[in-house]
């Protein structure tokens, strides 16, 4: 067989072949122009260039993105549902966003919360079985993904919960906000204060009735056995987190912000392809562009967007604005805004401290992804 023969069949057949899968989609309602809108592209700094319209410009057709929502309803309709394995797991870090990532992301209508949100399957059973998993799971149907929110994962208890959870969970993705360690010690420190107080504990048996009081002690403990990133000794390091935390569980308040001695152990089973990092103050500023990106990463057709999440003036919060509910606002709850809403706050002192206390891991943190957050 001659060579243009050769290159002249190739090409007839690539063609035939896009011609049937053209036709399958658009049978299926969609055109191959509205399909590739689903697709997953690089993230390449979504939250940066959320100026840049041109990624969702495609989206601004109400009439089409009305039409792709009950497409995506009627296609889980008569469905059979069983239990299944969570698809969207969010990983953390406690106290830098993470309910807030559930909230703007459950309204998707392919996309189902757990029995109970916070599952803590990995971190208060290890070694659990997959039927113990299971039974935390609502029966859904087979194109749905159940997602589970879990902050205590990503540093709580042990240190084998990546690995656990990528034997149980192989093809679930992971999400993780990360959110400057200094302003994450202070809205740790009223969690664990009210807690105490939930369950009947006086201050006085919580021990510090102020940020400053609990520095005073804790500061000088955890500099003292973790003290600052050293790449050699990082593993070692991890180590003395996780006894440090068993031994005094308060120590936790700081040495969660340790980021990148936690990641190191995600990332002997996690990438780039299955594990997504959030900067906390895109959350903040442009959640929109945070959401799309997270349905791409997903693998969710793009049915949230961006002029879906609109600055609610009384509370200076983002709320998702519900369009197939007459333009409703979903704002988070008052109790997610504690210590941002300028009624909490660390004093100048404290505040330089923890700068200088998280500097060196938050160097390496930023060395290690190759990206820069707070600054």
């Amino acid at each position: 067989m001659s060579t243009p023969y050769k290159y002249g069949l190739s090409i007839l057949i690539f063609f035939v072949a896009l011609a049937l899968f053209s036709s399958y989609r658009i049978h299926q309602g969609l055109s191959v122009k509205e399909y590739r809108r689903f697709q997953i592209i690089p993230d390449a700094a979504a939250t940066k260039n959320f100026e840049d319209s041109s990624a969702s410009s495609l989206q601004h057709n109400t009439t089409w993105r009305a039409k792709m929502w009950e497409e995506l309803i009627k296609s889980c309709q008569n469905k059979t549902k069983t239990r299944r394995l969570p698809k969207i797991i969010g990983i953390g870090v406690e106290k830098c966003g993470t309910h807030a990532l559930m909230q703007f992301l459950i309204p998707h209508p392919l996309i189902r919360i757990a029995r109970r949100i916070e599952c803590h399957f990995f971190d208060a059973k290890p070694g659990g079985s997959v039927e113990d998993y299971l039974k935390l799971m609502p029966e859904v149907e087979e194109d749905i993904f159940i997602m589970e929110k879990t902050p205590a994962y990503f540093n709580f208890r042990s240190p084998s919960i990546p690995a656990d959870m990528k034997k149980i969970v192989p093809d679930a993705k992971l999400l993780l906000v990360l959110c400057d360690p200094v302003e994450r010690v202070l809205s740790d420190f009223y969690q664990q204060w009210i807690m105490f107080n939930k369950t009947n504990q006086s201050q006085r048996e919580f021990g510090y009735k102020t940020v400053d009081e609990y520095l005073d002690v804790y500061l000088p403990r955890v500099q003292k056995t973790i003290g600052d990133f050293d790449e050699e000794n990082r593993l070692l390091q991890e180590e003395k987190i996780f006894k440090l935390f068993r031994e005094d569980h308060l120590s936790h308040i700081l040495t969660t912000g340790f980021y990148a001695l936690h990641l190191q152990r995600w990332f002997k089973h996690f990438n780039e392809t299955n594990l997504m990092i959030i900067d906390s103050g895109a959350m903040i500023k442009h959640p929109g562009a945070v959401i799309e990106s997270a349905q791409r990463f997903l693998h969710l057709p793009m049915v949230l967007l961006k002029e879906d999440y609109v600055l609610d003036e009384e509370s200076g919060y983002f709320c998702y604005k519900d369009w197939r509910n007459e333009n409703k606002l979903k704002c988070l709850p008052s109790d997610k805004q504690r210590t941002r809403n300028g009624q909490k706050s660390l004093s100048p002192d404290a505040a330089n401290t923890l700068q200088k206390f998280f500097e060196s891991h938050n160097k390496a943190l930023f060395k290690m992804l190759n990206r820069t957050f707070w600054t």
